[in-house]
């Protein structure tokens, strides 16, 4: 069975910014706020807002001026001004050229970038410019219109990376380009935008030690920084079919707000794609560095997911593109007989949703395999190798 989610749009989305923003809840991963951080106090933007001691870990920083409202294990609150605290210093660029691997590390970290997915081990590096979902639609725009960004961020990279050899994944009939890095052109349907199938697609293989794979927004994020010296404070993403450069920490009211989206009750907002997304039960929570995309379903657009029974149909199992059974799979992690999820190749489910997407049933597929991932303790390549 084939499933045509194509992954490219016939026209360009400009990148739209929002002005006029007035709170944003800043996330935090296990941040502590930094000395001098509390409520009440002023900042400036850029200031330096939390930290963490996991190196893989970017520092957190003020995307705007304004005042801290809240501070809890979530977020920062921030009550957005137009102008600085009085008395306050523009935060100064950093200057990263000249420096060697491990202080150029060093600084990424504390200018919010998390510099792990630059840094692994491999001789080929490949940029996924793919959108990773349909619907998410801001690559397109990000390789055409903000070249410059991405070439000031793969010049780290070439720093960074052990690699010798770069590769830009890119759809069939594209025309754009990186200097000194080569295109690999795919056939753009859903899911050769995830890893393992676009590794296979490179080298015939599932999976490969000597393959390092960012998605395009990654490099784009490192390429705001790299380009500023500035702290990264930004993040691109798609809504609604439209894209959006927004501060870190955007509520997401306020950017379905932004993109005319009236979401009335029993509808669902997705943070990421329709395929792999995550639904919200609440619409007050800020964009973190990595979104890419929210979607808006509407209530009874869809038939809602439901702990049916399997009714054997076997329609996953064609739609599979890693060749599982993820009915048995499904049954097994439905009633926690988790040795079974092992025998049936857990570790090897990409969580593309196509099972779930193709189930006559409705059964939560994509849920049950990530409950059981958890409870095994399993690190997918998905994980290892985001896009």
């Amino acid at each position: 069975m084939k499933l045509p989610f194509i992954l490219t749009v016939p026209d360009k989305r400009p990148l739209e910014e929002l002005h006029g923003i007035t709170t944003l809840l800043v996330p935090l991963r296990g941040h502590t706020p930094a000395p001098g951080i509390k409520k009440r106090v002023a900042v400036a933007a850029n200031t330096l807002l939390a930290v963490h001691p996991d190196m893989s870990l970017g520092e957190i920083h003020a995307p705007c001026h304004g005042v801290i409202k809240d501070i809890t294990t979530r977020h920062i609150e921030i009550t957005c001004s137009e102008t600085p605290p009085e008395g306050s210093q523009p935060v100064a660029p950093v200057d990263l050229s000249g420096l060697d691997e491990q202080a150029l590390c060093s600084a990424l970290k504390e200018l919010g970038v998390s510099v792990r997915p630059f840094t692994r081990p491999c001789k080929t590096f490949v940029i996924n410019g793919l959108n990773p979902e349909p619907g998410m639609v801001y690559a397109e725009e990000v390789l055409s219109s903000h070249k410059e960004i991405l070439e000031a961020a793969l010049a780290l990279v070439k720093r960074l990376s052990p690699a010798t050899e770069y590769v830009l994944a890119l759809p069939a009939g594209s025309h754009s380009s990186l200097d000194g890095v080569r295109n690999h052109f795919v056939k753009p349907e859903y899911p050769i935008s995830l890893a393992r199938p676009l590794i296979k697609s490179l080298t015939g293989k599932e999976s490969s030690a000597d393959i390092t794979m960012v998605r395009l927004h990654d490099l784009f994020g490192l390429g705001l920084v790299a380009s500023s010296g500035l702290p990264r404070t930004r993040t691109v993403l798609s809504v609604q079919g439209r894209n959006f450069l927004v501060p870190v920490g955007t509520p997401v009211q306020t950017l379905l707000d932004a993109a005319l989206v009236s979401v009335k009750p029993g509808d669902t907002v997705v943070l990421g794609g329709a395929m792999r997304g995550q639904a919200l039960s609440v619409l007050r929570r800020g964009i973190d560095k990595d979104s890419e995309a929210l979607l808006h379903i509407p209530a009874k657009s869809k038939p809602p997911l439901e702990d049916n029974p399997c009714i054997n149909c076997g329609a996953c199992i064609y739609a599979c593109p890693m060749r599982l059974r993820p009915n048995m799979l499904s049954r097994y992690a439905e009633f926690e007989q988790y040795e079974g999820c092992t025998k049936e190749y857990l570790n090897r489910c990409i969580e593309c949703g196509l099972c779930g997407y193709v189930c006559p049933a409705c059964r939560p597929m994509q849920q049950y395999f990530r409950n059981a991932k958890k409870a095994l303790g399993i690190e997918t390549l998905q994980r290892r190798l985001p896009l």
